[in-house]
């Protein structure tokens, strides 16, 4: 019995550690990622919204 407590001990122990862990991995390696920021070369236009008969109906209809 007792080697079971002490098992179960050091399992959640190390389990603990390893989430720990873990977690401070990935905060810096978010940290990182958001300091490069990737800008594309296109000289094109990027068009959000043509207007068209189905675009006006879907509005008449969302009021």
């Amino acid at each position: 019995m007792e080697k079971r407590r002490k098992f179960l001990k050091n399992s959640a122990l190390a389990l603990a550690g390893v989430g720990v862990l873990g977690a401070t991995s990935v905060a810096f390696g978010e940290e990182k990622a958001e300091n490069k920021l990737v800008r594309g070369k296109s000289k094109k236009k990027e068009v959000l919204y043509q207007r068209s008969a189905n675009w006006e109906k879907y509005y008449i209809k969302a009021e």
